[in-house]
């Protein structure tokens, strides 16, 4: 028997997945720091499902999400007819998070778990009410009825104040999705992710699918062992189930060359193998490309639009960074400081010096930012968060 050459695929498909979960974090990070970033519904393509109906019936989003969830949504709509679930197996970072903690539980407990046959079969099904319950309540309240259940809402407010106030079952579903995951593989995945559900339809008419050769095969059942969505690959001839998320475990485990392989198919009706490389790494150019194109064109945003200048729209950051090309005037727009306390405390008597800059003024920007820090903290409230849900808008009114 040939001996199987080594894959990089493993190494690839974590460099993608990494990459994409630290990138998603830092937005969500970024939006908890200063509300100039979106939050991360923005970047999830649920949530442009849940803005389908408001998108057709009044040519707008719902709250929170924006056109780069759209944008992602019908990516992951195309990249499933080509690569069938493909987003969910080396693109969607909840689904990798859950994996990392399933590899820590395999080295822990050297074996992997799965439900009886019939209640795992049962249970998966239940994420197709999940995605039509939500997209219901969302197309008839016109808002995101999910955010407090998501678990990936509540991963992105981990070490806020809003976590157990806002977010109590999403986080309680994120804790029992990760900590699950060190028994079973991807359990929310399986059996809860309503955009799993989606992208499942779609992916039934898939291009790209695993075949097995069943004359090489040596039945060892090292694939069905690989397969995060414990599929019964030994069994199969042709992998045609929508639970494949198209991740190639079971592709790279198999120890007999061209036994199992991604195949498309030809107009002979014969199947034309791929190489698992094609699949991860077309996804993820596809995805790349879109990005690029669409952030290039201002339909995919990666901030808030505020309508500000660059010096004016720093200031959303905080006080901090208040230089000396700033004017009074910009201080009063962002922070709703009444001009009368500027006045007052700067000894100013013309209307004119609040459009001086703080150099021309000959005012250290530092006396400014103290002065704006110590009003707001004496309010109680933060004043990097002047922004509310990345739309422009202040909190409490005018100091």
């Amino acid at each position: 028997m040939a001996m199987k050459k080594i894959s990089p695929l493993p190494l690839i498909r974590w460099v993608i997945l990494i990459s994409l979960l630290v990138l998603t974090t830092v937005l969500g990070r970024l939006h908890q720091i200063v509300k100039l970033y979106p939050p991360i519904d923005a970047f999830c393509p649920f949530g442009g499902l849940e803005s389908a109906w408001a998108l057709i019936r009044y040519q707008g989003l719902l709250k929170r999400t924006a056109w780069s969830s759209v944008i992602l949504l019908a990516t992951s709509l195309g990249t499933a007819l080509i690569f069938r679930r493909s987003f969910c197996g080396n693109i969607c970072p909840l689904g990798f998070l859950q994996e990392l903690f399933g590899l820590g539980g395999g080295k822990i407990l050297h074996r992997r778990f799965n439900l009886p046959g019939k209640l795992d079969r049962t249970l998966r099904y239940l994420k197709y009410p999940v995605m039509l319950i939500f997209l219901g309540l969302a197309w008839k309240t016109f808002n995101m009825t999910i955010r407090p259940y998501d678990p990936w809402v509540a991963y992105h407010h981990i070490g806020s104040g809003e976590l157990l106030a806002e977010y109590f079952w999403g986080t309680i579903i994120l804790l029992l999705s990760l900590l699950g995951g060190i028994f079973l593989d991807r359990p929310f995945c399986r059996y809860l992710c309503p955009m799993g559900a989606f992208l499942a339809l779609p992916s039934k008419i898939g291009m790209a699918r695993i075949k097995r050769n069943g004359e090489s095969c040596i039945d060892c059942g090292l694939c069905d062992r690989a397969c995060p969505m414990a599929l019964s690959v030994s069994r199969a001839d042709e992998v045609l189930s929508a639970e494949c998320i198209a991740c190639g475990e079971c592709v790279r485990a198999c120890p007999v060359p061209e036994t199992l392989a991604f195949a498309v198919p030809s107009l002979k009706k014969k199947r034309r193998p791929l190489p698992s490389l094609l699949i991860i790494g077309g996804t993820f150019l596809i995805f790349l490309l879109v990005l690029a194109a669409t952030s290039l064109s201002g339909s995919f945003s990666w901030k808030s639009e505020t309508g500000l200048e660059p010096r004016v729209e720093r200031l959303l950051w905080g006080p901090q960074r208040i230089k000396g090309d700033n004017t009074l005037a910009d201080i009063v727009q962002i922070y709703q400081i009444h001009p009368a306390y500027f006045a007052q405390e700067l000894n100013l008597d013309r209307e004119d010096q609040f459009y001086l800059t703080l150099d021309g003024l000959g005012v250290d920007p530092d006396e400014i930012a103290a002065m704006v820090t110590s009003l707001y903290e004496e309010a109680g409230m933060d004043p990097r968060n002047v922004m509310k849900g990345g739309g422009r808008g202040h909190s409490g009114g005018e100091h």
